[in-house]
């Protein structure tokens, strides 16, 4: 199962955001299960870090709500939106 991971930081949040980027990381490292097949920021107009994009591969949707629960920036969060993704080959 495919799960797409938006999370949106609140305003003004980058200080925390830097403070925590090594824990970050270091959450990232470490799941086979999920599995991280993609992952990247979500930028500001401006070009600076507004957000995380995650696309998650997991036997359920329960074990990427647990793995995304330890988040180090769970608390940065101000939107957040965890999607079951279909993908199919072909046109759409």
């Amino acid at each position: 199962m495919l799960l797409t991971f938006v999370a949106h930081f609140k305003p003004n949040a980058q200080e925390e955001h830097q403070a925590l980027k090594a824990a970050f990381t270091d959450h990232l490292m470490q799941p086979l299960d999920p599995r991280i097949k993609l992952g990247g920021a979500i930028t500001d107009e401006t070009g600076r870090q507004a957000g995380v994009f995650l696309m998650l591969e997991t036997g359920s949707v329960e074990t990427a709500q647990r793995f995304l629960a330890d988040d180090p920036y769970r608390k940065l969060y101000d939107r957040v939106e965890l999607n079951v993704v279909q993908l199919e080959v072909g046109y759409v």
